[in-house]
């Protein structure tokens, strides 16, 4: 068994790794200064305390573990594979709940699970290209989970000044201290009652978070090619 398999397997490992994630999180955030662009619709929302399913992609989780903090109670859907469990350990160190599964392991436990949060009028973010991509490809389940609970979802992107996207399957976007940074909250997307296919609103969810990255992106300097990543 290779040195590195020998670590994902170590749940010790796991939870020092998750909690030097938080806390290099922290030190980002309070080193950063913020904008928040179109945060109006999602505070309305928040302030009536009504639930909602915050979605972003999977390489941009990092510092989204911020920037729902310190609102009503809020979950996280995180894979039950090894390497998903450092970000459960991590996301528990910012007071989130944890609902385990993904579209390959436990997928339908985890829709029913979700269901039950929301119907409690508690919130839940998901990565909807994650855990293995393809990447920038949202999964239809989370259309048909917005559907079933007639709770909006909030397309969310972010970017820094500084920072490194990473050559794995996400391109998974590592933000630096010292930066200064920006949250896009696109418009939400109603999913209840809408007259459009479940497959037509999955494209629209798609292009609807491409475009909050590509803003984010922008608008921190990068440069990039029709909506790619760096």
């Amino acid at each position: 068994m290779s040195i590195l398999k020998k670590i994902r397997k170590s749940v010790v490992v796991r939870r020092i790794i998750s909690r030097l994630i938080s806390t290099y999180v922290r030190i980002v955030w309070w080193t950063s200064p913020w904008t928040f662009v179109g945060r109006e619709g999602f505070q309305h929302y928040w302030d009536l305390g009504v639930p909602v399913i915050g979605c972003f992609w999977h390489g941009r989780l990092l510092m989204m573990l911020k920037v729902w903090y310190g609102a009503h109670k809020f979950h996280m859907l995180v894979s039950s594979h090894p390497d998903g469990e450092i970000i459960n350990y991590a996301t528990q160190h910012f007071g989130f709940g944890i609902v385990k599964g993904s579209s390959t392991r436990g997928g339908v436990e985890a829709t029913r699970k979700i269901l039950s949060i929301l119907e409690k009028g508690e919130s839940v973010g998901i990565t909807p290209d994650g855990p293995k991509g393809p990447r920038f490809q949202a999964k239809i389940s989370v259309i048909q989970i917005a559907r079933l609970s007639g709770c909006v979802i909030f397309p969310v992107g972010y970017s820094t000044t500084r920072g490194k996207w990473l050559r794995s399957w996400d391109r998974f976007y590592i933000p630096f201290p010292f930066s200064r940074g920006v949250f896009v909250m696109a418009e939400p997307l109603v999913v209840k009652d809408s007259l459009l296919s479940d497959e037509e609103l999955r494209q629209e969810l798609e292009k609807r978070l491409n475009d909050a990255n590509h803003q984010a992106d922008i608008l921190c300097g990068h440069v990039n090619n029709e909506g790619e990543l760096p």
